[in-house]
């Protein structure tokens, strides 16, 4: 289990970096495309549609380290009110639901990118870029997920040691 907690905790760390680097990527064909048009009336073609790959490879990525740090939206004013023993159950059942939810979102975008590799799917774009490889970090972005949730749910940090929303921007 060590080998296995070693492992995701890598993956999550690196899948976070990869999320920053690709952020910063962003901002800079970003930057290039504002400079290009606003001075020399030219523009980066793909400045756009890249963009937005870039921000759905910054929310897959992103999300599992955000589950593991306790940093995704939850009701805290009202379940850190409950007992301990209540509190305890009410995180167990959102943790349950939730490994069900990403179970199932993982099966579809998994489904969606399979699709989009066997129909040769591309973007209706200049570019005309084949639409799995955006779509590729889904799968692995919301896997990652499945198994933070599920580590949380069967291994939790402690109901009262933990607090349910952490502050990441101190790492």
């Amino acid at each position: 289990m060590q080998t296995f907690d070693r492992v995701l905790d890598w993956l999550v760390k690196a899948s976070a970096v990869l999320a920053a680097l690709i952020l910063a990527v962003m901002t800079v064909v970003i930057s290039v495309e504002v400079v290009l048009r606003s001075f020399f009336n030219a523009t980066l073609e793909f400045a756009d549609e890249y963009s937005g790959y870039m921000v759905l490879a910054i929310c897959a990525l992103g999300v599992p380290y955000c589950r593991e740090k306790n940093a995704l939206l939850t009701v805290d004013f009202l379940i850190e009110r409950l007992r301990p023993a209540l509190r305890a159950q009410v995180i167990f059942a959102y943790g349950l639901i939730s490994l069900g939810f990403c179970i199932l979102l993982d099966f579809y975008v998994t489904r969606l990118w399979l699709q989009s590799i066997e129909r040769k799917m591309v973007a209706a774009t200049l570019t005309a870029t084949p639409l799995w490889l955006p779509q590729m970090l889904l799968p692995f972005g919301i896997t990652l997920l499945c198994l933070v949730v599920a580590r949380k749910l069967f291994r939790p940090d402690g109901a009262e040691a933990a607090p349910l929303a952490g502050d990441v921007s101190k790492e």
